[in-house]
């Protein structure tokens, strides 16, 4: 059979499994710590054929903006601070464009084929804010960066056979995402180690040609 091409448009429910080490810098109590919330998020790909049971993707997706939450465990910082906990202190946008490599199990001919990929992710940060919450807590507006991140990505899922041309697939994505988070408030820097173990569900409709 001739090689094929796949255009996949789907839904993704990111649930990135933050998690950070305490903020440190000048001026900076210990207790206070940040999280990431999960996202859902319009998903794309584009995959090639190279023979019957292998092929490559490449997962692009619509980058879903997430909201960092901050965490804060230290009886004693006043009542304002502690009244923060809980509330948004920041957003950013993720951009992770993932490249797979996936071996599909059973005939092409059939209805149902289970897949196995791995690959490499690329996470870069951007669009960065601090709310009104993250800047109270930091003592004035702050700017914020996170470094960029590349690492081992895994996916595995099922794709059911509509017709010769149209596919429903289910998936289940994890990459290895480390950054360091940085704000900036008037000069004074304040960093933090975070790391993700992500999970991102995705449901898509295949079209191949």
């Amino acid at each position: 059979m001739a090689q094929q091409n796949t255009v996949k448009l789907g839904i993704s429910n990111v649930q990135p499994h933050s998690s950070a080490s305490d903020v440190s810098g000048p001026f900076t109590p210990g207790g206070i710590s940040l999280e990431v919330r999960d996202r859902a998020t319009p998903f794309v790909s584009y995959t090639r054929e190279i023979n019957d049971q292998w092929d490559v993707e490449l997962g692009l997706g619509i980058p879903p903006k997430h909201d960092i939450v901050l965490k804060i465990n230290n009886a004693a910082l006043p009542g304002s601070a502690q009244a923060l906990s809980g509330q948004v202190g920041a957003t950013i946008r993720q951009v992770a464009p993932t490249l797979f490599v996936n071996y599909k199990f059973l005939e092409k001919t059939g209805v149902l084929r289970p897949f196995v990929g791995a690959g490499i992710n690329y996470t870069r940060f951007d669009k960065t804010h601090s709310t009104a919450a993250g800047d109270a807590l930091n003592g004035g507006p702050s700017s914020i960066s996170l470094k960029d991140s590349v690492g081992l990505a895994l996916q595995a899922g099922v794709a059911w056979r509509l017709s010769n041309a149209w596919s429903v697939s289910a998936s289940l994505a994890t990459a290895r995402v480390k950054s360091k988070i940085t704000t900036n408030t008037l000069g004074i820097e304040r960093r933090a180690d975070i790391s993700f173990k992500p999970r991102v569900f995705t449901v898509a409709m295949g079209y191949s040609f």
